[in-house]
């Protein structure tokens, strides 16, 4: 069935930001050296370089700038994005145009030609003035779903109509932030939108339930042409789909790149999995089949205190109402459960 999918795919690697979610967004030198090095053999189309706009106690890749774009990867041979949180916008006093231009100060169109914006589904039309004004300022616009598999299909249906309605959106990423999704629902997620818009489609996997990789697949096959992923799947709670394990089977790359590209893995990135433990597991997939925010997960897997059954026991109490944002005081409410 792998002949179905179309040669036109677009790899976008992501490590630096959804890696960064362990690292606070900090990498040593020398990974990002080899990490740009390697990113020239690959067939990747873009690398997504970090988050914009982040807070000072964030790392590096948190507040990425054109300044800080062109001491990292100057080398680069692809182009590069970043992304910001639509809610660092929306929660402005200031009106939507000045609070972008806040966001993005030191940012222009050069190494950096993307801008990424992820927002909840329920927020799409609320986007339209965050993508004009960035596409203003030069920059393509790629909008990222958020848990839009929570979704009913009257809800589904509304964001069909809404991206409608924004003309500066270059490509509408359908965002598994669970990592809840089976790959017949990301099948008719994306056929959905594929047939029904004109923007290219994308597809954002998360690995909670072991489907990272299939579901990555399955949306090249039901139109997506762009597909994310990251080195050794590094990434937010479970992770995301593996660069080494997406790119043999959606490219073509030659046996002596997949060796480098898999010696890089073992090199960087295996030692940070076992320093900071992402991957699919019970926990992962239990808040993965529950709707339940990720970070909730690995807040409660740091230091390895609580057992796997302690950790679903206590993510089991969370409400309904709860599950889907993650608050720092729940955490905590979570943590001093005395669970016998």
């Amino acid at each position: 069935m792998l002949n179905t999918i179309p040669d036109d795919v677009n790899i976008i690697d992501c490590t630096l930001r959804d890696g960064g979610y362990y690292t606070n967004w900090d990498f040593a030198p020398e990974l990002v050296s080899d990490y740009v090095a390697t990113i020239n053999t690959l067939p990747v189309r873009m690398v997504e370089l970090g988050l914009v706009g982040k807070p000072e106690s964030h790392g590096y890749f948190a507040s990425v700038t054109s300044s800080k774009a062109e001491r990292v990867a100057a080398n680069l041979l692809v182009t590069a994005c970043v992304m910001i949180d639509a809610k660092d916008v929306l929660a402005s006093e200031m009106p939507i145009s000045l609070a972008v231009i806040r966001l993005i100060e030191g940012l222009v169109p050069g190494h950096i030609t993307t801008v990424r914006v992820a927002a909840h589904y329920s927020k799409l039309a609320a986007c339209s003035n965050i993508c004009a004004e960035l596409s203003h300022k030069g920059f393509r616009v790629f909008l990222n779903l958020m848990q839009i598999d929570s979704a009913n299909a009257a809800e589904v249906e509304m964001c069909l109509k809404e991206v409608k309605q924004i003309d500066t959106i270059d490509v509408l990423y359908i965002a598994d932030s669970f990592g809840s999704m089976k790959p017949t629902r990301v099948q008719e997620l994306i056929s959905r939108f594929a047939d029904r818009i004109e923007p290219d489609i994308g597809f954002h996997g998360h690995d909670n339930r072991g489907y990272a990789l299939v579901n990555s697949v399955a949306a090249a096959m039901a139109g997506a042409n762009w597909i994310d992923c990251t080195m050794g799947g590094m990434g937010r709670g479970a992770g995301n789909t593996a660069s080494e394990q997406l790119l043999p089977l959606l490219t073509h790359l030659e046996t002596s790149k997949e060796r480098a590209l898999l010696e890089h893995v073992l090199r960087h990135f295996d030692p940070l999995r076992k320093r900071y433990g992402w991957g699919s597991s019970a926990t992962y997939q239990f808040a993965g089949s529950n709707f339940i925010h990720p970070s909730y997960v690995q807040k409660l897997c740091e230091g390895g205190a609580l057992s796997d059954a302690g950790i679903i026991r206590r993510l089991s109490d969370l409400r309904a109402d709860e599950r889907m944002s993650f608050a720092d005081e729940k955490l905590s409410a979570l943590i001093a459960q005395d669970i016998g």
